[in-house]
């Protein structure tokens, strides 16, 4: 897929780094030790089953699963480490510090509006990455967002993903944005991820996890 080709370009800048594309019928265990899924919910409980059964551990940015995946990646994590992410973006991490230190600031209360675009090849909707937010603005202490959050998703062209969340009321409207022009930005998170997840012990870790021990 996109994400696929974007990693394996960034990935001849590591010489020590081989890469081969998975196919569950041709996969060589012997020489690989991670994987990277970027694919989709109908190849991952596959995908998952062969990295348990090989011990492998995986880093997964595909969106839209179900909670029968939710529930093997459960079991999964007692034998292997999985970093889940549905962005590797350090600028969305970057979002999301820079709303808690508004609100936190702010003496006023607000109502919610998150939106996001991305192409029109995207299935999912809304997006992984503005479920993710959703769910980060809904457990923020405090009374300063109004509940419910409205979420509005639009898919236009080749749009890789812009997510604005509005923070509005009687007096103004304050907004938050993060655009990708590129894939780029979200294969080197992955990349890193991956570098940093191979040496953990089992268990299930978010993109932040990994960007809190980096810095």
């Amino acid at each position: 897929g996109n994400m696929g080709q974007s990693i394996r370009h960034l990935l001849d800048e590591f010489p020590e780094i081989t890469v081969q594309d998975f196919k569950l019928e041709k996969i060589n265990i012997a020489t690989q030790s991670l994987v990277i899924d970027f694919s989709s919910p109908d190849y991952f409980s596959e995908i998952l089953h062969t990295c348990v059964d090989q011990k492998l551990p995986l880093v997964i940015g595909t969106t839209g699963l179900n909670s029968n995946h939710h529930e093997l990646i459960g079991k999964a994590k007692k034998t292997i480490p999985i970093l889940m992410g549905s962005n590797m973006s350090v600028g969305i991490a970057t979002l999301k510090k820079s709303i808690t230190n508004f609100l936190m600031s702010s003496h006023q209360s607000f109502s919610c509006n998150l939106i996001e675009i991305h192409h029109t090849q995207k299935v999912d909707a809304p997006s992984g990455t503005a479920i993710e937010i959703m769910k980060f603005l809904e457990e923020l202490p405090g009374d300063k967002i109004q509940m419910p959050i409205t979420v509005n998703s639009h898919r236009i062209g080749r749009a890789f993903g812009t997510h604005r969340v509005e923070f509005y009321n009687s007096r103004e409207t304050i907004s938050f944005q993060h655009i990708a022009h590129s894939r780029d930005i979200f294969a080197s998170g992955a990349i890193a991820a991956a570098q940093w997840i191979i040496s953990n012990p089992p268990g299930l870790y978010s993109f932040n996890d990994y960007l809190n021990k980096k810095l």
